[in-house]
């Protein structure tokens, strides 16, 4: 039997949509008005990235990797293309990381699972 409370409520995602679309509209709108400064790079394409990534995030409750994945792709690109020479030292620490985080995820896989085992001869 369901009740109302196994029902997610779907209305409060699209109220919060609906919010941030206004946000977003309305700081696009004082931009092109010229009514306050904001920086170049607010508005650049890694700034979206890194939007998006957070927005997946929220979407899965932060479960899934894949919002960790854009938002850092998107901090790399915004501060190779607002530094200068970033991108000698922002690659090489971001495949360092990549790599670091690859390791420890692979380690932590199975300290939550029993050993195992996987015998193909089975006794008789």
């Amino acid at each position: 039997m369901t009740t109302l409370t196994d029902i997610p409520n779907k209305t409060n995602r699209k109220t919060l949509a609906g919010i941030i679309i206004l946000i977003i509209g309305s700081v696009l709108l004082i931009n092109q008005l010229d009514i306050f400064f904001f920086p170049h790079w607010l508005f650049s394409w890694p700034m979206w990235m890194i939007g998006y990534g957070f927005y997946m995030g929220y979407k899965y409750n932060f479960k899934k990797p894949f919002w960790i994945w854009v938002t850092v792709l998107g901090f790399a690109f915004l501060v190779t293309q607002n530094i200068d020479n970033a991108g000698r030292f922002m690659w090489p620490i971001s495949i360092i990381g990549v790599g670091t985080w690859m390791v420890l995820k692979h380690n932590n896989k199975y300290k939550d699972e029993p050993y195992q085992a996987n015998n193909k001869y089975t006794e008789i």
